[in-house]
């Protein structure tokens, strides 16, 4: 695949300068700069005038009209919204009109209005995020909407108030990001430059050898033992359903983009399901073009036919997903380009009142499940209702990433989401993935999303932390880091994301596999904490 080739399937366009109604070259007879329809320079000097800060000065042989300035409470000269954008005024912030980037505080999104945050820019998982599909009529929102948490501090950041994105990271926000690193760096999306360059305040420099520089690599050679199940070849066992032994030697991994989302195993999770391979029913969420999913045997991700039977083209029912298969670190660092943090364990058990030994146990709040009864129909040991936190009947939650355990047909994957319809393919099972804030399908959900949780009844909750996918989540010891990620909550298949090979120590292992920086699964998603 061609570097204009993967540049082109990212599918966005970069803001640029536009005429905006005040020109800059000036000669429009309309701006109020302009005396009796002359040519005029806005911002500038007019006749023997000159400017500074952004308002004209009258000289000799002015016209003596009005003026531009930052401050006067109007849009003019060549400002893009009322006092603010252009070349002099100050910068615009979020809702604010703009004709490029340099108008913004942040970002112009597509639609000529800043933005709060530069993922944000785009349209597909951009402003997509909220109760209706696409198609519908919404009601949609920014899915960069953040949210204060209320009576909470971080003792990183003494003196600033804390945020948490109200919506889980989408495919289509990566992309974004894919595509200013790829700006950033001469058409490549050099991620590995931009840590060393810009590292945030939690990172471990080992994590570096994991992030991609290009679009195909580097190499990293990895110990055969974290690239399948070591137990047969440890213990004698035979060889389960959806087990991978270990290949006979280490194997070189590529790390570049085209490679980070998709199926490439850096550690061995059970049920990550990353690959659209026949009869697999994986359920990745970032689109990748047939050549890059051919080249280990994907088949091609799946048009989708929405509720009025329009065809959707697959990256654009993808890009509004939420995005999954994405490592540990590069959700890190991508909410560090996005001017945050990946959230702690320590916010998202404040704002869902888990207490401390929840831990990376499926639950949520005061529920909790017990793995191993569920996996053998015990089921009053596990508590799915009560707390803070909707109950899991309610919420886009399924026990086995597979449908199948503890048995088939059983109530504990049952789905409450399912868009759009793939027809009877084989191999793509992501209409189980969902849109940030959608509603469920439940009966008691009464066509709402239900999955809302808030510190105080009234206050705007936030969505889809309690199911969808699992929190991916920076694991905390107090007010330091501990080095480690963490697992929160459920989502689709809860269960298989907390089998035995993903947390309980494999022989000479010394971190759990679902703690490591390069750990990724189809059940595993995030977002970005803020600090203002």
């Amino acid at each position: 695949m061609t570097r204009l080739t993967t540049l082109a399937f990212l599918g966005l366009v970069a803001c640029t300068a536009t005429s905006n109604g005040n020109n800059d070259s000036s000669t429009d007879p309309n701006n109020p700069n302009c005396a009796n329809g002359g040519a005029c320079n806005v911002g500038g000097s007019s006749g023997g005038g000159s400017s500074s800060g952004g308002a004209s000065s009258s000289g000799g042989g002015s016209s003596g009209g009005p003026t531009a300035s930052a401050t006067n409470g109007i849009k003019d000269g060549d400002e893009t919204d009322v006092d603010c954008g252009g070349k002099s005024a100050p910068k615009c912030t979020e809702g604010k009109s703009c004709g490029s980037d340099d108008d913004c505080d942040v970002a112009c999104a597509y639609d000529k209005k800043c933005v709060g945050a530069p993922s944000c820019a785009v349209h597909l998982g951009g402003d997509t995020c909220g109760e209706g599909e696409v198609e519908q009529s919404g009601p949609h929102e920014s899915c960069c909407r953040t949210l204060p948490v209320k009576g909470w501090t971080d003792p990183s950041h003494p003196g600033k108030q804390v945020y948490l994105d109200k919506y889980e990271i989408t495919a289509g926000r990566i992309r974004a990001w894919v595509a200013a690193m790829a700006k950033m760096y001469n058409g490549n999306p050099d991620v590995r430059t931009w840590i060393q360059q810009h590292r945030p305040a939690i990172w471990d420099d080992a994590w570096n050898q994991f992030l991609p520089s290009d679009w195909e690599g580097p190499v990293i050679v990895i110990n055969r033992r974290l690239l399948g199940d070591p137990r047969p070849e440890d213990y004698g066992w035979g060889v389960g359903p959806g087990v991978i032994v270990p290949p006979p030697t280490d194997q070189p991994r590529h790390l570049g983009i085209n490679y980070q989302f998709n199926s490439e195993v850096y550690v061995d999770l059970h049920g990550s399901d990353c690959g659209a391979y026949t009869d697999s029913y994986g359920f990745s969420t970032y689109f990748y073009p047939a050549d890059i999913l051919d080249r280990d045997g994907q088949q091609p991700r799946t048009d989708g036919t929405g509720y009025n039977g329009q065809k959707i083209p697959a990256q654009e029912l993808l890009d509004v997903k939420a995005m999954n298969c994405i490592p540990q670190d590069m959700l890190a660092a991508f909410c560090a380009w996005d001017g945050g943090q990946l959230a702690t364990d320590s916010v998202l058990d404040y704002i869902t009142a888990s207490p401390p030994d929840l831990g990376w146990v499926s639950g949520c709040g005061t529920q909790r499940d017990n793995h191993s009864d569920l996996l053998n129909k015990k089921y009053d040991t596990s508590i799915q209702t009560g707390g803070r936190c909707p109950a899991v009947s309610l919420i886009n939650a399924t026990f086995d990433a597979g449908d199948n355990l503890p048995e088939p047909n059983s109530y504990l994957n049952q789905h409450q989401y399912w868009y759009p319809d793939l027809g009877n393919q084989t191999y793509d099972k992501e209409w189980e993935v969902s849109a940030p804030g959608r509603a469920s399908l439940a009966t008691a959900a009464n066509g709402k999303a239900v999955d809302a949780i808030a510190i105080n009844p009234g206050d705007e909750p936030w969505m889809d932390l309690a199911g969808n996918l699992s929190e991916s989540a920076l694991q905390m010891n107090g007010a330091s880091f501990s080095g480690l990620f963490t697992l929160k909550y459920r989502g689709i298949g809860y269960g298989s994301s907390r089998s035995d090979l993903n947390t309980t120590y494999m022989k000479g292992e010394t971190v759990l596999r679902l703690q490591r920086p390069e750990a990724k699964a189809a059940y595993i998603g995030g977002r970005c904490m803020r600090f203002k």
